[in-house]
């Protein structure tokens, strides 16, 4: 065989490699992310069945799993910032675990401690109850261990082999005009309409980190498009119980999330953001396309540049490893901490109560009733997301569980889960900037489902 024979067997070979990453790779990721199946008549994803296989299988040794990965970064904290920083800088995925402030190891072994105290159910009832800590450190970080750890384990397969290159070309017209955002935003949405609002934090900031979102465009997405799955809307309007008003509920929440995502990015703080890149590799997205050139055909283009560029699966394997150890070792037991106490004081204190009182004569002048009791619900879905559906759970008016419910799919800003993964991340969002854009979202939504739950009930 020549030389140049040679050559074009080889230049073949790398081609089919290249069109079996876009291919197969991609089409691994959309049918374990984003193909709804439905399971003896309810609808999931891939991601969903899988979880709830292991959590099956768990049984009720779920609590022994989530205790013990509580501990396992209590004593990652202690080893990795405590050591000696010449040695701790050469651990594994040191860059990742060691903490950029002293409280997130005070957060973890607290959690630790905490966690174990609740499985083995030694201590004070308002720390070991189901409503409390069996509830935050078992029940809920169970579900978030399963989802979040599978989803960051395999989500390169979603993002790094051309997809989101194909769809943002396709899709680029339609969400600059309405959103001013890139059309592979899109993505982000499909990821947490049919996964989860956490799997589409972990899914921006990898965009953001690879250049291809701006530091506003990554905040936009990340507050605004993070939108809730539709499991989770279901699961909520059963709890609430408003299960033959879902529909209604789902519409409510399209709407408000429209609505929010086109008036909260022209507001402080995110309208305050620049369009600056990640320092590491600057800008990298473009997905303009030359006149009379055919969308289609760029689209293709773009995609397959990724995928020749684009790690091996066992490459991608590896960098979704680390992002799941980061949520298993720094992000969880911070969350659950914080869900721990709000639910802790809700259930046992009169705070929450004396502090919304204000926000309850709000509610009685806009003709909501059990205004004082559904008062808390409008600020605690900042700490935890499924607080304002269970307080419309305890209570007797349809129009007000509508409310609660209603808030409880449109803040999408919450300190459980969401939030610490923003913090955690990249994306240039503090504390006081997150509550700014709960308040806005809340303001916005809060009018709008008092409308419809007036003309429904």
């Amino acid at each position: 065989m020549s030389d140049n024979e040679q050559a074009l067997s080889m230049q073949d070979t790398s081609t089919t490699k290249t069109w079996i990453k876009l291919l197969g790779c991609s089409l691994f990721g959309v049918l374990f992310f984003l193909t709804p199946l439905n399971i003896d008549g309810s609808w999931t994803i891939a991601l969903g069945l899988l979880t709830s296989q292991i959590s099956d299988w768990l049984g009720d040794n779920m609590g022994v799993f989530t205790v013990s990965c509580f501990v396992m970064a209590a004593v990652v904290s202690i080893v990795y910032n405590t050591s000696p920083k010449h040695i701790a800088m050469k651990l594994p995925m040191a860059d990742r675990l060691i903490a950029s402030h002293w409280l997130w190891v005070i957060v973890n072994v607290t959690a630790a401690v905490l966690a174990a105290m609740t499985l083995f159910q030694v201590g004070p009832h308002w720390l070991i109850s189901e409503q409390t800590g069996v509830t935050a450190y078992i029940d809920v970080a169970g579900a978030i261990f399963l989802l979040v750890g599978l989803g960051c384990l395999l989500l390169p397969f979603l993002t790094d082999y051309g997809l989101l290159e194909f769809v943002g070309t396709m899709l680029q017209r339609p969400f600059q005009k309405i959103f001013n955002l890139p059309g592979r935003a899109t993505i982000d949405t499909l990821a947490s309409w049919v996964g989860s609002s956490s799997i589409a934090v972990v899914l921006t900031n990898a965009q953001f980190e690879r250049g291809y979102y701006s530091a506003r465009e990554s905040s936009v997405i990340a507050t605004n498009f993070s939108v809730v799955s539709v499991p989770f809307v279901l699961l909520t309007a059963n709890v609430a119980g408003l299960g033959s008003y879902f529909l209604q509920l789902y519409g409510s929440m399209f709407l408000i999330c429209v609505l929010c995502a086109i008036i909260t990015p022209r507001l402080p703080p995110l309208s305050r953001i620049k369009d600056e890149y990640y320092p590491a590799h600057g800008k990298t997205l473009n997905e303009d396309v030359d006149d009379g050139e055919s969308r289609v055909k760029h689209a293709v283009a773009r995609a397959y540049g990724v995928a020749e560029k684009a790690p091996s699966p066992r490459q991608a394997l590896k960098r979704g490893w680390h992002s799941m150890m980061d949520i298993y070792l720094m992000m969880m037991p911070a969350a659950m901490t914080i869900e721990l106490f709000t639910l802790a004081i809700y259930y046992n204190t009169s705070f929450f109560q004396t502090l919304t009182y204000p926000l309850s004569v709000l509610l009685e002048l806009m003709q909501i009733p059990e205004a004082q009791a559904a008062a808390p619900g409008l600020v605690l879905g900042l700490f935890d997301q499924f607080v304002p559906t269970i307080i419309a759970s305890e209570l007797t008016a349809l129009e007000t569980k509508f409310v609660l419910a209603g808030l409880s799919v449109t803040q999408l800003i919450f300190f459980a889960e969401s939030a610490i993964l923003i913090m955690r991340s990249s994306i240039p969002l503090s504390v006081k900037s997150l509550v700014a854009i709960f308040c806005i979202r809340t303001c916005i939504a809060l009018p709008i489902l008092t409308v419809i739950a007036h003309w429904l009930f």
